[in-house]
């Protein structure tokens, strides 16, 4: 994957998932959506991004594991104690145990960074195969507890795959696992044509269709289809964001290519920054478009204000620890 497609996906990653908390600022509310989809981009990138960067620089798993601890706390820690801790008022009740576990498994806060720390950890010993056809068997093992579960534990009366549970773990873990046999491919892999997009446009419509249908009660016991057709769309994604259309006309022009550069550049401090700004009074007084014009400028700005102060506390760790 090339520095292009890699940020292009990134956008749009963090573009579905900040999307699907719009909602309430949309005309419809529907036009608020995409942000399984946008985990699912999220978590292929990264395990492409790190099976790719291992093959190239294998490093210890410490050394390793701390590096990723350092791209993501810095800016959680930073964030979450200025609009959680202290603005949220979180202080004034809070006993020592409970900043333990905010900041150490914030589940109830940021689901996501609690997952990558525990798929970190069983990623990098797949990764120490070396062996690409590891990753797809690895998937498709997780394939018998993710059933298990689905079967004999999950609600289907209603759509549940998604909510709170940790059974969304399982694929979302599966989703990292086809990033990182997707990087053993990276010369390999396709570049996007026509054909690619008309499939995709054909699985996104299916996985509308039925997202649709399932969210409003219908074919509940079915709701698994809804992760299995998020594979091939984030694959069509990937490659389509590698076609020549996408290099060419959209990374290859300025106004765009800084655009999705200066997001790409903060989509972690931009999902941990979302909520603080659509329930923002002054945001949700605006009437459509504006209030999702200001949202965006807003929230790009303080993301990157936050993502360069954050990012020197990142180097002082690294350099600490070498």
């Amino acid at each position: 994957m090339t520095q292009f497609d890699n940020l292009f996906v990134r956008f749009l990653g963090i573009l579905l998932v900040t999307n699907s908390h719009l909602d309430h600022l949309y005309p419809i509310r529907q036009l608020g959506t995409g942000g399984s989809l946008g985990n699912s981009l999220f978590f292929m990138i990264s395990g492409y991004g790190l099976a790719l960067s291992y093959l190239s620089k294998p490093l210890p798993f410490f050394n390793w594991y701390w590096r990723r601890i350092t791209r993501i706390y810095p800016s959680f820690i930073f964030i979450f104690g200025i609009f959680g801790i202290w603005f949220g008022g979180f202080w004034r009740t809070w006993k020592w145990d409970d900043y333990i576990i905010a900041l150490l498994w914030p589940v109830n806060y940021t689901w996501f960074i609690s997952a990558l720390m525990v798929f970190y950890i069983i990623f990098f010993i797949i990764m120490k195969f070396n062996r690409s056809n590891f990753y797809i068997f690895s998937i498709l093992i997780l394939f018998i507890p993710y059933l298990f579960f689905y079967l004999w534990h999950m609600d289907l009366s209603k759509y549940t795959i998604e909510g709170g549970s940790y059974f969304k773990w399982i694929f979302y873990f599966q989703v990292m696992l086809l990033g990182g046999f997707l990087a053993n491919h990276s010369n390999t892999l396709k570049s996007g044509k026509v054909f690619h997009l008309i499939l995709l446009c054909l699985f996104l419509f299916l996985y509308f269709s039925f997202g649709f249908l399932i969210t409003h009660g219908h074919f509940t016991k079915y709701q698994m289809l809804i992760h299995l057709l998020t594979f091939p769309i984030i694959y069509l994604i990937l490659i389509l964001g590698r076609s020549p259309f996408i290099i060419k006309n959209i990374m290859g022009s300025k106004i765009p290519f800084f655009i999705i550069s200066v997001v790409s550049s903060a989509t972690l401090e931009i999902y941990l920054l979302q909520g603080v700004v659509y329930t923002n009074s002054f945001v949700n007084s605006l009437f459509f478009p504006a209030n999702i014009i200001v949202f965006w400028v807003f929230l790009i700005v303080l993301s990157k204000i936050f993502a360069e102060v954050s990012g020197l506390g990142r180097r002082v760790l690294l350099r600490e620890n070498k």
